[in-house]
């Protein structure tokens, strides 16, 4: 028997032509050219995983853009940026023969403003789309995404309007002073007189009354409604014993008595804005404030000495930005971005003057003459480009492009080009 084993294992060790044998008892060639088949079922697997991550992703987008996804703003985006109704390019001559800078808006590249004689609205290609007649001798118009409201500073006819239609004329009881609309088409104005030193009105989207308010202390002049339009912040003036005194009401429109009520001796407030669901900025002359609705307080950021030179809101990132002078010509500003708690979280440090300043997420622009100056959140000056003569505004609508209103067009400007008379298109 052992001879018999013996035998065969030399024979088998001799035999060098002998196939190789791999792991799986499979000669190795064949094991190498065997192709791996993928059955139907694991193919629908991964169709099925694919169609649910793009869902999903579609999903977190639209949530996070559920205030932008409205009918209104669909239905514009289809009619005149799809359908092939396109202008002929910026710039567009302005219609009219003024326009103030706080009459100008842009909404994801769509352009609004209140001339001396009309409310005018653009697509992005610079096409006319919206032009309403306005008899205003001093004309003021708040925007919100695509609901606008035209009045006459001191007078008692005001409009709202949508991107592409006039929506309402209304009359006042007596000369509006301040304003504000919200997206919804919820809107407020004050109004002087009947005994008061001012009151308030707030209606629906259907122009219905819904809210009243008289204040018997204050001269209000300034505004700011809520993003859904169930509440606003309005500020007013009084004289005590020969020094400035601001009050800040924040109103509820379901309440009878307002919800706080802050008072700031010797500083006035120029401007308010919602900047979150529930924070308002508010730019006054020797700081600003910030007016916490959700935590009742109120927050002051020192201007440190500095005068003020401009300032801008950012809804869209809960921000607002201060262009703070260094020296008594207004020129060498420091540009400081605040968030809606008002803790500083970016700052750059601007050689120029800030005759207008525009944020877009982490980017900082200011107009200084003809020239626009961009700098990232690190405070790097990125761009400097030419914002053509006659420059008086200019809203950075991404990174690298923004709106410039003068004297006499709208323009859009790339910014990555150089500051030359060519820049400008």
């Amino acid at each position: 028997m052992f001879n018999k084993l013996k035998g065969r294992y030399a024979e088998r060790k001799t035999n060098k032509e002998r196939t190789v044998i791999s792991y799986e008892d499979m000669p190795l060639d064949d094991y190498e050219q065997e192709k791996t088949e993928i059955s139907p079922k694991a193919v629908k697997k991964i169709i099925l995983g694919v169609v649910i991550a793009l869902v999903l992703g579609l999903i977190v987008f639209a949530f996070a853009n559920r205030d932008k996804l409205t009918w209104d703003n669909l239905s514009v985006w289809w009619n005149y940026e799809v359908l092939g109704n396109a202008g002929n390019g910026y710039p567009v001559n302005i219609v009219g023969s003024d326009v103030e800078a706080g009459n100008f808006s842009v909404n994801q590249g769509r352009v609004a403003y209140a001339s001396d004689t009309s409310f005018i609205t653009l697509n992005t290609t610079g096409r006319e789309v919206n032009n309403v007649q306005l008899r205003y001798t001093k004309p003021v118009m708040k925007s919100a995404e695509n609901r606008f409201l035209t009045f006459g500073l001191g007078e008692s006819g005001y409009q709202i309007q949508s991107f592409d239609k006039k929506i309402f004329t209304g009359t006042a009881e007596g000369g509006i002073y301040a304003g504000d609309i919200a997206s919804n088409g919820k809107y407020c104005f004050v109004i002087d007189g009947n005994g008061f030193y001012s009151e308030l009105f707030a209606f629906d989207s259907n122009n219905n009354r819904i809210f009243k308010y008289s204040f018997s202390e204050y001269y209000v002049h300034s505004v700011a409604i809520n993003k859904n339009g169930t509440g606003c912040v309005a500020v007013g003036v009084s004289n005590n014993e020969g020094e400035i005194q601001t009050a800040v009401y924040v109103l509820d429109f379901s309440l009878d008595k307002p919800l706080a009520k802050y008072e700031i001796q010797g500083d006035f407030i120029l401007d308010s804005s919602y900047i979150s669901t529930s924070r308002v900025a508010l730019a006054g002359g020797n700081a600003s404030y910030v007016v916490k609705v959700d935590e009742g307080k109120l927050t002051t950021v020192e201007y440190g000495g500095k005068p003020m030179k401009n300032y801008c809101f950012n809804e869209a990132a809960g921000t607002f930005s201060l262009a703070l002078s260094k020296s008594g010509d207004g020129r060498s500003c420091s540009l400081i971005t605040y968030n809606d708690s008002g803790e500083k979280i970016a700052e750059a440090n601007n050689n120029f003057g800030a005759d207008s300043l525009s944020t877009y997420k982490g980017t900082i622009a200011t107009l200084d003459g003809n020239t626009i100056y961009v700098y990232d959140s690190a405070g790097n000056l990125r761009h400097t480009a030419f914002a053509g003569t006659g420059a008086k505004r200019i809203i950075l609508c991404s990174d690298t492009e923004a709106f410039v209103l003068s004297v006499n067009q709208v323009r859009k400007i790339d910014l990555t080009r150089s500051a030359t008379s060519d820049s400008a298109k």
